[in-house]
C-alpha cells in the first residue's frame, strides 16, 4: 500500500528551516514520518500539492508533510478503517479535549464542533483521480474519530498561581500535531516524548517482571531509573539520578545531575548538578552545572549557562547566559504568539521563547513570554544595566552606584543631584 506524503513548503520560522527538516526527538520530521510509514508496510512517495493528481486501484493514505503522527494513533486509525470496511474515504478526527488544548493549539486545519479534522485520509481501491491540490475540498469523505486524551497529571503548584482550574498536562501515545508555527515544533517534540512514557505502561507483563528484576523494589523511583535507556558508550556519574529517560551514545551526565522524563540526544553534556525534565536536549548540547531545564527542546550545539530554562525552543548553535525568557504572566493569564494570520492566543498559561539559530544573548536580558528571537543575533542587555565605566579611586567601604554604566560613589551621586 501507498502513503502519499504532500509536500506544502512549510517554512518554520524564525528558523527558516522546511517543516521536513525540522527536528523530532533529535530526527529530521520526514525521516521520522517515512520511518514510521514504512514500518506500517507503506511505500512513500513525496508528490507535490499542485498539480499532482493519483489514479491508483489499491488502498492509499494521504497526508500532509507538517503532520506529526505517533505510531498508536496511525494503528488506530488503521484499524477502525478495517472496521469499516465500507468502500468510502477516511479522515483522522482528534476528539477536541485535554490534548488538543495542552499540545494543539493554533491548528491551521477544519475543526468541527467535537473534533480537529488532521490532514490524514485513506481512499480505499478503485477511487481515481484524487487532486492533491483539492484534497481539502473533498466531501464525501467519512471522520474516524479518536479520542487522544489517556492520562493527566498534575502540576505541583500553589493555586493561588494558576487560578481555580490548577495546572494539568497529557500523557498520551495516540499524539497528532499540525506543525506549522515554533510552537507546534516544541509541543510536538513533548508529545513524541510523553509518548515514549505512555508506552512503558502498555508493556507485556512479562516485561514488567524484567523491570522490577532490574529494579530490585517495587519503589516507584527505583522502576523509573529501571526502565530508562542508557547507551553503553555514555558516561553517566554514579551519583546522577536517571528516571525513565533516555541517553544516547557518548553523552555525559555529571556528578548529582538529575535527568527526568527526558531524552538525551548523542554526546550530549549535562553539567553537574543539572536538572532535566521533560526535555528534549539534540547532539552536542552543553548544560551547564546548576542548570534547570524544564519543558524545553534544545536543538544540536546548544549553550545553556545558569537558567532556568522552560517551555522554550533552543535552535541549532543558539547559546544563552544566565538570561531568562519569561513563560508565565503574574496575572495568570494565557499568553499570545505572533502567527502568520496576526496575533493570536495559545490558551496556554506557560509558553517561553523561541530563540533562533546561532543567536547568542548576553546574561541579564529579560524576554517577555511567547517571543520568537530570529536566527544569527548578538543579544545584550541596556548598556546602562552594564558595568563599562571603572573610575579611580572609588571610596573604600561606602556605596557605589551604577548609572548608565558607570559606577559613581554616593557621594558624587548627590553632589550631580544638587547640581
Amino acid at each position: 500500500m501507498k502513503a502519499y506524503i504532500i509536500s506544502t513548503k512549510t517554512i518554520i520560522e524564525p528558523f527558516g528551516d522546511l517543516v521536513k527538516d525540522t527536528l523530532i526527538l533529535d530526527i529530521p520530521f520526514e525521516e521520522s514520518l517515512q520511518k514510521l510509514l514504512k514500518s506500517r508496510g507503506f511505500s512513500c512517495e513525496i508528490v507535490e500539492a499542485e498539480p499532482a493528481k493519483v489514479n491508483d486501484l489499491e488502498p492509499f493514505l494521504v497526508l500532509k508533510d507538517y503532520l506529526f503522527i505517533t505510531s498508536r494513533l496511525l494503528d488506530e486509525f488503521l484499524l477502525k478503517i478495517g472496521n469499516f470496511a465500507d468502500g468510502s474515504a477516511k479522515r483522522l478526527g482528534i476528539k477536541k479535549g485535554l490534548f488538543t488544548r495542552l499540545l494543539a493549539p493554533l491548528q491551521e486545519t477544519e475543526q468541527d464542533e467535537e473534533s480537529i479534522l488532521m490532514p490524514l485520509w485513506y481512499f480505499p481501491p478503485g477511487k481515481t483521480e484524487i487532486n492533491f491540490a483539492d484534497i481539502e475540498e473533498i466531501e464525501t469523505t467519512e471522520k474516524i474519530l479518536i479520542d487522544p486524551d489517556e492520562d493527566s497529571y498534575e502540576g505541583n503548584f500553589p493555586k493561588h498561581m494558576l487560578r481555580k482550574e490548577g495546572y494539568k498536562f497529557c500523557v498520551t501515545s495516540r499524539a497528532a500535531i499540525c506543525v506549522t508555527h515554533p510552537l507546534h515544533l516544541a509541543l510536538a517534540n513533548m508529545a513524541a516524548n510523553f509518548a515514549r512514557l505512555a508506552e512503558q505502561k502498555r508493556t507485556s507483563v512479562l516485561q514488567k517482571l524484567m523491570v522490577l528484576l532490574k529494579a530490585r523494589s517495587f519503589s516507584k523511583f527505583r522502576i523509573l531509573s529501571a526502565i530508562s535507556s542508557i547507551h553503553p558508550e555514555a558516561e553517566v556519574h554514579p551519583t546522577a539520578v536517571i528516571e525513565g529517560s533516555v541517553i544516547g551514545k557518548g553523552a555525559k551526565i555529571g556528578a548529582y545531575a538529575v535527568v527526568k522524563f527526558s531524552y538525551i540526544g548523542e554526546n550530549v553534556f549535562v553539567d553537574d548538578h543539572a536538572g532535566i525534565k521533560f526535555s528534549v536536549l539534540g547532539k552536542g548540547s552543553y548544560v551547564a552545572n546548576n542548570c534547570v531545564v524544564f519543558f524545553c527542546v534544545v536543538y544540536p550545539g546548544a549553550f545553556l549557562i545558569s537558567g532556568p530554562y522552560q517551555f522554550t525552543l533552543f535552535g541549532y548553535d543558539s547559546a544563552i547566559m544566565n538570561s531568562i525568557p519569561a513563560d508565565y504572566k503574574l496575572d495568570g493569564g494565557t499568553i499570545s504568539v505572533k502567527t502568520r494570520k496576526g496575533i493570536e492566543d495559545t490558551g496556554l498559561r506557560f509558553v517561553g521563547s523561541v530563540i533562533g539559530h546561532r543567536t547568542k544573548i548576553a546574561a541579564g536580558v529579560i524576554i517577555a513570554p511567547g517571543r520568537v528571537i530570529p536566527n544569527d543575533l548578538f543579544i545584550y542587555p541596556d548598556p546602562a544595566r552594564v558595568i563599562q565605566k571603572i573610575p579611580e579611586n572609588l571610596p573604600k567601604g561606602k556605596p557605589v552606584f551604577l548609572i548608565d554604566g558607570e559606577l559613581i560613589s554616593g557621594e558624587n551621586l548627590f553632589k550631580k543631584k544638587r547640581t
